[in-house]
C-alpha cells in the first residue's frame, strides 16, 4: 500500500514540496561533506566551526546531519499516506531549523558566504513549517467536514 501511494503520488507532491526536499538534501550533503573531509573543522583557518565543535565533534555532526536528513527524506517520501503526515513534515522542518540555527550561529562571526547561505536555508525551513501546517489545517478541515456529513 505504501509503495503504491509513493508511486502514484510522488510526482504530484514533489513540486509543491520542493523546498523541503532541497533543505533535506542540503542537510544530507552537509553531513556527507563533513564525513568526506574528516579534518575540516579542526584545520579551518577561521573561527567558523568553533561553536559547532563546542557542541559536538565533527564525526557526530556528520552522523546527526545525515541520519536526520535521511529521516526527513523518508517523511517526505511517504507524505500523504496517512492523514497526520503534514504534522510530521512540520516537525521535521522545525527540527531542521534547530540544526540550521546551530550552523548560522557558528558562522555568524565570519559573516561570509556560508553564513548567508545558512541563513537562507534557515528562513526557507521556517517557511516550510508554515506550509506544512497549512497543509495540516486543510486536511483537518476536510476531515472534519466529511465527519460532519456522516453525522447528518
Amino acid at each position: 500500500m505504501l509503495i503504491t501511494h509513493i508511486r502514484q503520488n510522488f510526482a504530484a507532491s514533489f513540486y509543491p514540496r520542493r523546498s523541503e526536499w532541497i533543505a533535506a538534501f542540503t542537510l544530507f550533503g552537509t553531513g556527507w561533506m563533513l564525513s568526506a573531509n574528516p579534518d575540516l573543522m579542526a584545520t579551518a583557518k577561521t573561527q567558523a566551526y568553533n561553536l559547532l565543535q563546542m557542541i559536538a565533534p565533527q564525526p557526530v555532526w556528520s552522523v546527526v546531519l545525515m541520519v536526520f536528513a535521511f529521516a526527513r527524506l523518508l517523511v517526505l517520501l511517504v507524505n500523504g499516506a496517512w492523514r497526520r503526515s503534514p504534522y510530521m513534515r512540520a516537525a521535521m522542518a522545525f527540527l531542521s531549523c534547530f540544526l540550521w540555527t546551530q550552523i548560522v550561529l557558528s558562522f555568524a562571526q565570519t559573516f561570509g558566504f556560508a553564513f548567508i547561505l545558512a541563513v537562507g536555508f534557515l528562513g526557507m525551513d521556517m517557511l516550510n513549517i508554515m506550509c506544512a501546517m497549512g497543509d495540516a489545517r486543510s486536511i483537518d478541515h476536510a476531515h472534519a467536514r466529511r465527519n460532519a456529513g456522516d453525522d447528518q
